[in-house]
């Protein structure tokens, strides 16, 4: 993998970060319900996941996922929900910032789903991965997802703006 390319997804990570921590101060994110930070957390994997087997089905997915596993995408939503649970449940009550620590477990979070990847799926053998080692998939996805959760954070609040303008 390029150095540029690590060195652009490191960069937008810590922006995500050190722009969430600035605007999700500690209380704020104490104030999250566990349903709306779910939500939040089921609505982006769920979507992102139609859209990722969508585009990269024959580049990616294809070499391991059974073929109806494209009309079972959505339930990433719910896997994610319960991931994010827990995700916040661990941030509140680590010491530090809630919001860093939400997102630092982001980022751990992808640690095992990669290795399950390499490991169990052989993702290193897909094509579209061929030449990268493992160290730079697990790298790589550390930052990436940071960046995603950054996302659900950040989707969370504005679902939490609109509930609280809606009621």
């Amino acid at each position: 993998m390029p150095p540029t390319t690590f060195l652009i997804v490191i960069t937008l990570a810590a922006a995500v970060t050190g722009l969430l921590a600035w605007r999700v101060k500690p209380p704020a994110f104490r104030s999250f319900s566990w349903r709306t930070l779910g939500l939040a957390a089921a609505l982006f994997w769920g979507l992102l996941a139609v859209l990722l087997y969508q585009v990269y089905w024959v580049d990616y997915y294809s070499f391991f996922a059974l073929p109806y596993g494209r009309f079972l995408a959505p339930l990433a939503g719910v896997i994610y929900f319960l991931v994010c649970l827990l995700m916040r449940w661990l941030a509140l009550r680590l010491p530090g910032n809630p919001t860093i620590n939400f997102l630092l477990f982001g980022g751990l979070e992808s640690i095992p789903e990669h290795a399950l990847g390499i490991v169990r799926f052989k993702i290193l053998e897909i094509p579209m991965l061929a030449g990268f080692s493992a160290g730079e998939i697990y790298l790589f996805a550390f930052f990436e997802y940071i960046i995603y959760w950054g996302i659900v954070l950040t989707l969370g609040a504005g679902l939490r703006h609109f509930m609280r303008s809606t009621s």
